[in-house]
């Protein structure tokens, strides 16, 4: 599906968010493409469900644009794709919720403590309300949340209970957290969470039951902060602050932890953080030295108050934090390796109470760093100072057990980047607020900042550095286009004038890959504001791309020919149906496309046949099914592209690439890429099921049926058994691996072909009864995939009336 390739989506609308691209395809199309948008299996899976939803022919496209409001206002825009029938019943999810809450609530009796075990039955159905995209009413959700902790307080040692209507309040919390108004009380889960883990001897229930309840408490308590009442960030730090006095006792380690754990910095206690209490917590930090886990708890902590305490005056404390977060990244100094070299120890099991899903300080470090910016700060010069000394740790040549920690810290500052712009750009702000919003030139110092890492972690040989890199320059492009494509066509150049480095090749060509969307969105601006330059530099880039990108599909060298397959993905799933009128740039004209498209298959056709090591029809074959290459086995771009790719083009230049194709299936048998080819027939199926089906589906059907003619059977239904052939003769090798492997292509080809393939019932039946009968356990096994995947194909339905409430 488009939405899943498309990696780099702007900041504002999240990557690989399909309502982001609906609302995106007026700049590129006059039609949505016809590639669907549902997530769904890969095809070359040999496991189908006949539940599919229905083929998207089937109901119309919904209205756009100028309904697209009116849609979401009545109920979300994923239900406008749904059958009439389904969406008009969508519309009463609102008031089967409230039915739900009620009957929960009738479930649950408060002086039978018991009862709460009658109530799970209903947390699946909430689940599913959780998932569902209709709105339903604040008022209703309220009286769920305050259930929810009604049972969950008076459930203490009811394990089960308390970690399912727990981790449903996780879920309320994390998806209605903005239409909520409510006062949680910390102390009841404070106490929840002693009692049980810290007072409480191991019981019958396990270690797995119990670490899932750890689990559980300490994120609800997390989801909960933002709605502790007034007070209650200093009552807390009352609570935890005598724990803080002998920094080298057990207990300091405690106190910082379940700071951390409950401190709430919403707006309602912002007027427990003054500058004084930073100076003393900055104090305290400072009173323990060389230990990892003190170092995340505390940088955590700052970080958090840093994100939402906007009155504290913190460049006073800029120089003491950016010394202490460049200590934290341990890299090493001339001959040294870094490391504290008398580490403070912390017991086990306070490390494992109050352990960090990440195992370095660098999301808390970039955290503080990206909220600390403000126009005219000294933050930026701290920022570039920390950056310049990094930096060499990023080069290939530099890396180490630091190059985790590094990568970390790139990915969440481009992370914490997007987000911040995107809050200064949606949410509504008072005029103090708005001082503190990053304006161009702050966006632009920081971009080139940050530039200095990508240069230098582009070509690391660590994948998620340079995965790292390629996403960073996918986000920052759409900030500044100005500055971070021109590095990406510059790098993108000097990749392929050292062709013999592969990795360099292969990185840069995914870093434009991800930066696709930028590309033409930026061309597309640069048009219509009349800047020739950029117009040509971004189009050269695109061009060559495009052309240059063949070259790097070499079957001996998976990781380049995976990332070309993206980059061609990504540039085509931006582009509106080519081939249709000469009225667009020149690489998007019919007579270059095609010219394209020839080199293109010619390129993909060798991949394909160079899969196979050696060949199985003469040596024999010894398994079913070859398993599947790096093309489907390590990403999913393969197929994509295809689907994709031939999904936009034109009548004509599909019709021009489908008879290649054809040419190429009809003419090769190549049991060792049986899923590559499959996907590539079903792809062009999916595209255009009507054509491809004269092409691909009814030749494979009467080269199968004519195989099986005259071969020997089992007997057992259908076909009469000659009486001069035995039963218990068997197929000829070659004969097996020819059937085997175009009724394994002919079960993929067809995934997504459905009603087209009534037009060939006939011969469907013909060649999986064939199939059945032959005296072969690999051909069975080849028509029983053909078989699930023709039910697949043609039997869906959506369920109705699911759950009823009386």
């Amino acid at each position: 599906e488009p939405a899943s390739l498309i990696t780099a989506a702007p900041p504002c609308l999240g990557r690989g968010a399909p309502v982001a691209e609906v609302a995106l395809w007026p700049l590129w199309s006059s039609s949505p493409p016809r590639s669907s948008w549902r997530r769904r299996k890969n095809p070359a899976a040999h496991k189908y469900s006949p539940i599919k939803p229905q083929p998207e022919t089937h109901h119309p496209f919904p209205p756009r644009l100028a309904s697209l409001r009116k849609h979401t206002a009545a109920m979300h825009l994923y239900n406008a794709w749904l059958p009439p029938a389904v969406a008009d019943a969508a519309r009463g999810e609102a008031a089967a919720f409230t039915g739900a809450v009620r009957a929960a609530k009738g479930a649950w009796r408060p002086d039978d403590p018991d009862s709460a075990y009658a109530t799970l039955k209903w947390i699946s159905v909430f689940d599913l309300f959780i998932k569902a995209k209709s709105n339903v009413a604040p008022e209703d959700i309220h009286a769920l949340v305050e259930l929810g902790f009604g049972i969950f307080h008076a459930s203490q040692n009811k394990f089960v209970v308390q970690i399912k209507w727990g981790g449903l309040l996780i879920r309320l919390f994390k998806k209605h957290v903005e239409r909520l108004s409510l006062d949680v009380q910390w102390r009841p889960l404070y106490e929840t969470l002693i009692q049980t883990h810290f007072k409480r001897n191991m019981g019958p229930e396990g270690w797995k039951v119990r670490q899932q309840h750890f689990e559980t408490i300490t994120g609800l308590v997390r989801a909960s902060r933002t709605f502790f009442p007034e007070g209650a960030a200093a009552e807390i730090w009352l609570e935890f602050r005598p724990l803080l006095e002998n920094p080298w006792h057990n207990s300091a380690f405690e106190g910082v932890g379940f700071v951390r754990l409950f401190l709430p910095a919403n707006p309602r206690n912002q007027d427990h953080f003054t500058t004084d209490w930073i100076a003393q917590c900055l104090h305290i930090w400072d009173s323990v030295t060389n230990c990892n886990f003190w170092d995340i708890q505390w940088a955590a902590i700052i970080a958090r108050c840093i994100k939402n305490s906007r009155s504290i005056e913190w460049e006073k404390f800029l120089p003491l934090l950016f010394t202490r977060y460049l200590n934290m990244f341990e890299v090493p100094i001339s001959s040294g390796n870094g490391s504290y070299p008398f580490p403070v120890e912390v017991p086990r099991n306070t490390r494992f109470l109050f352990s960090s899903k990440t195992r370095s300080p660098s999301k808390a470090i970039a955290k503080s760093v990206v909220y600390l910016l403000k126009p005219k700060s000294l933050a930026l010069e701290q920022f570039e100072k920390l950056i310049n000394f990094l930096e060499q740790f990023y080069h290939p040549s530099n890396g180490g057990r630091w190059t985790y920690s590094l990568e970390r810290f790139l990915r969440y500052l481009v992370f914490y980047f997007e987000r911040r712009l995107q809050h200064e750009q949606f949410d509504t702000m008072d005029e103090k607020n708005e001082q503190f919003c990053l304006g161009k030139e702050e966006r632009a110092v920081f971009i080139k900042v940050v530039l200095k890492l990508l240069d230098r972690g582009q070509y690391s040989k660590d994948d998620s550095l340079a995965e790292t890199v390629s996403i960073a320059t996918s986000i920052l492009s759409y900030v500044e286009p100005s500055l971070v494509l021109p590095f990406v066509a510059t790098n993108f150049q000097l990749a392929l004038e050292t062709t013999t480095a592969t990795h360099q090749l292969k990185n840069a060509v995914t870093s434009v890959a991800f930066s696709g969307r930028a590309l033409l969105l930026s061309s597309l601006c640069s048009t219509q504001s009349g800047d020739s330059s950029m117009i040509d530099t971004l189009y050269d880039l695109i061009v060559t791309s495009l052309s240059n990108a063949l070259l790097g599909m070499d079957a001996n060298d998976p990781p380049k020919t995976v990332a070309t397959m993206q980059l061609i993905g990504s540039i085509f799933s931006n582009l509106a149906t080519v081939g249709v009128s000469d009225d667009v740039p020149a690489f998007l004209q019919t007579s270059s496309l095609s010219d394209w498209l020839d080199e293109f298959f010619c390129r993909l056709f060798s991949v394909l046949q160079n899969l196979e090591s050696s060949s199985a029809i003469a040596e024999g074959y010894q398994t079913s099914i070859m398993p599947g290459t790096f093309l489907v086995e390590d990403s999913p771009h393969y197929f994509c592209m295809l689907e994709i790719a031939l999904g936009k083009l034109s009548k004509t230049l599909f019709n021009q690439s489908l008879k290649k194709i054809a040419k190429f299936v009809n003419a090769n048998i190549l049991p060792g890429a049986t899923s590559e080819v499959g996907l590539l027939c079903c792809a062009c199926v999916h595209s255009y099921p009507e054509e491809a089906s004269v092409y691909l589906v009814k030749p494979i059907l009467m080269t199968i049926m004519s195989s099986f003619e005259g071969t020997p059977t089992t007997g057992y239904v259908g076909r009469e058994v000659p009486n001069n052939m035995s039963t218990k003769a068997t197929l000829s090798p070659a004969l097996e691996t020819a059937l085997d492997y175009y009724l394994r292509v002919l079960a993929i080809s067809i995934s997504y072909a459905g009603p087209v393939l009534v037009s060939y019932r006939e011969e469907l039946k013909h060649v999986i009864m064939s199939a059945f009968q032959a005296p072969s356990w690999k051909v069975n096994g080849a028509g029983d995939h053909l078989l699930r995947s023709v039910l697949g194909s043609l039997v869906s339905f959506y369920p109705l009336d699911q759950y009823k409430y009386v």
